[in-house]
């Protein structure tokens, strides 16, 4: 099916560099990459090498290809982490079960926290958000209402793995099963209690009460998991 690779040192000794440069602070997100020609020059090896090593690093979501505009470092990685997390899911033949019990592990850590790094600023977004999600009626509004919500207690937490694979671990759950926040959220029995636990966890973050916002956080995946058990249950 697949043809022999031809390896070439020249092509990853780019990636190398580019890699030590990145952990050396060289270059940063949003970065723009040398041209072609530029890089091709200062590095003594030929465009053809240069594109390749472009395309590997593109291919892996490191770096982000404008038209007209050049090369740059990316910015977002949390598509850069769902697309190996969703093939991994696919080839492992995962259970959506497993993807939101790690959704757990980090939500309740990334309360956890939140909760010890809060700011008044930061816990004054978080309540309008709150806010807005209780007085809000259209579905599909509350819903994108607490994706901002765990978005925001995920950017509190200060760090960034968590926040990274935790958005990456949602948005594969949410591309797994279309349109899941609106269908938990227009649910009769959970839509109210959700309301809920969202004030309480607000409230644990406000206090700085780390272990009061992570069992809060616990209680609100504990309804999320009984969703999911249930669509997995009607897969079958």
């Amino acid at each position: 099916m697949f043809k022999e690779i031809a390896h070439t040192k020249i092509y990853l000794q780019i990636l190398e560099q580019i890699k030590e440069n990145i952990i050396q602070g060289n270059l940063k997100s949003g970065d723009r990459l040398p041209s072609e020609r530029q890089w091709a020059e200062q590095l003594g090896v030929s465009r053809a090498s240069i594109r390749e090593a472009i395309r590997a690093l593109e291919m892996i979501g490191l770096v982000v290809c404008q038209q007209g505009e050049g090369n740059f470092i990316a910015e977002n990685f949390e598509d850069t982490l769902t697309q190996p997390l969703t093939i991994m899911f696919w080839l492992s033949k995962g259970e959506l079960r497993e993807v939101q019990e790690l959704r757990r592990a980090l939500e309740t850590e990334a309360a956890k926290l939140a909760a010890k790094k809060m700011t008044p600023e930061r816990f004054a977004s978080l309540e309008k958000i709150c806010d807005a999600i209780e007085t809000e009626t259209d579905e599909s509004i509350r819903a994108e209402l607490d994706k901002r919500f765990h978005y925001e207690i995920a950017m509190a937490s200060e760090n960034k793995m968590i926040h990274n694979v935790l958005l990456s671990s949602a948005t594969l759950i949410e591309a797994l099963i279309k349109d899941i926040r609106i269908a938990i959220l227009d649910d009769t029995e959970r839509g109210p209690i959700i309301d809920q636990q969202h004030r309480k966890i607000l409230n644990a973050l406000g206090n700085k009460e780390q272990l009061n916002a992570a069992f809060a956080m616990s209680q609100h995946m504990d309804l999320i998991d009984g969703f999911v058990a249930g669509l997995e249950i009607d897969k079958q």
